[in-house]
C-alpha cells in the first residue's frame, strides 16, 4: 500500500509539472512584442510591403509619428509620399483582423517640445485631435513617445497628464501606452531634473490610465544597457519609487514592456543580441507583459532576428 500510495502521490506531481509546463508555454507564446513601423525613416525603404509581410509575432504596432503644431493640433508625419505611401483605414483593418492592436505613436526623438506654457486649450486640442485620428483611421489607441520637454517640469507633466485624462473621459476604451527614455523613468536617480526622471510626474499620477508602459533601454549610457541592469530595473519598477515628492506606484508586471533596439542601426547605442533580450524577459518572475522594439523595418532588414527570437523562445 505505501508503495501504491507513493507511486500516486509521483504521478499527480507529474501531471501537476506537467499542467505548469503547459501553462509556461502558453505564457511564452502569449508574450507580447510591441514594434514601431516608421514610413519616413531609413529603416522602412517600402512601407506598403513591410505592412504586409510583418511576422505574426508583432502582436502590436505603433505607427509612427504623429506630431503637433502650436495650438496642439495634431500633424501627419507617417505617410511617405516620396516612398508612394499613404496610411488608410483598411490598412490598419487588415492589421487587426491579423490579430494585431495598432496604435497611433505621437512624439519620437525628432518630434516636438512639449513646454510647461503651453497656450490654454492646447490639452484638449491635442486629445480632440488623436480622438480624431483614431476615428478615421481604426487606431485602438495612442502611443505616447514624447520626448523633449522644456521650462517647469511638472507644468510640462500636467499638460501631458491632462491629454490622458481627456482621451480616457471621452473614449474609456481607448488604450494608451508610454514609451519614456528610461532616464525619464529612473528608480535609482532621487531627482526630476532635465534628463532625468521628467516622465515621472506624468507616469506616477497617470498609471491607472495607462494600458503599458515601454521604456526604452536604449541611448543612455553603457553601465545601463545590459541584462544585469535591465532586471534590476524591472524589480524597482515593480516596487515602485518617490523622486522630489511624486510617487510612481508600483509598475503592475503586465503593464510593463521593455524596449530595445532591433538592430545595432537601431540606436546609437544599447543594442543587445536579441535572443539573450527574449530570454531574460522569459525568466522574470512575475512575468511581465513583453518586449519593444525600434524598429519593425530594421529587424526586417536584419533577417527577423529579434522576431524570431521572441517566437523561438
Amino acid at each position: 500500500l505505501k508503495l501504491q500510495f507513493l507511486y500516486f502521490i509521483g504521478s499527480v506531481m507529474s501531471r501537476m509539472l506537467a499542467l505548469l509546463g503547459m501553462a509556461a508555454a502558453v505564457q511564452c507564446t502569449n508574450m507580447t512584442l510591441s514594434g514601431y513601423v516608421c514610413p519616413t525613416c531609413p529603416s522602412t525603404p517600402n512601407p506598403t510591403a513591410l505592412l504586409k509581410t510583418l511576422p505574426k509575432v508583432y502582436n502590436v504596432v505603433n505607427i509612427a509619428f504623429v506630431g503637433w503644431n502650436a495650438s496642439g493640433g495634431i500633424v501627419n508625419q507617417f505617410d511617405a509620399p516620396d516612398k508612394s505611401f499613404k496610411l488608410t483605414a483598411q490598412t490598419v483593418k487588415q492589421l487587426q483582423s491579423e490579430g494585431r492592436t495598432v496604435m497611433i505613436s505621437i512624439g519620437g526623438g525628432a518630434g516636438g517640445i512639449i513646454s510647461g506654457t503651453e497656450p490654454a486649450g492646447f490639452a484638449e486640442n491635442m486629445a480632440n485631435g488623436l480622438l480624431a485620428y483614431c476615428s478615421a483611421y481604426g487606431f485602438d489607441g495612442v502611443d505616447f513617445d514624447i520626448e523633449h520637454r522644456s521650462g517647469d517640469l511638472m507644468k510640462c507633466a500636467t499638460v501631458i497628464n491632462n491629454v490622458l485624462k481627456t482621451l480616457k473621459q471621452k473614449k474609456p476604451s481607448i488604450k494608451i501606452s508610454f514609451a519614456p527614455q528610461m532616464v525619464n523613468l529612473d528608480p535609482e536617480v532621487n531627482t526630476i531634473s532635465s534628463g532625468f526622471n521628467e516622465l515621472a510626474p506624468v507616469i506616477g499620477p497617470s498609471l491607472s490610465l495607462i494600458d503599458w508602459v515601454q521604456p526604452q533601454m536604449y541611448n543612455s549610457w553603457s553601465s545601463v544597457e545590459t541584462i544585469a541592469y535591465a532586471q534590476r530595473y524591472t524589480a524597482e519598477l515593480l516596487k515602485g519609487y518617490t523622486v522630489s515628492n511624486v510617487v510612481v506606484p508600483p509598475m503592475p508586471p503586465q503593464k510593463l514592456v521593455l524596449g530595445y533596439p532591433a538592430s545595432a542601426k537601431g540606436a546609437g547605442s544599447g543594442y543587445l543580441p536579441p535572443c539573450e533580450v527574449a530570454a531574460m524577459v522569459r525568466s522574470m518572475h512575475p512575468p511581465i507583459l513583453g518586449l519593444m522594439t525600434w524598429d519593425i523595418g530594421w529587424d526586417q532588414m536584419d533577417g527577423w532576428k529579434f522576431a524570431n527570437c521572441v517566437t523561438q523562445n
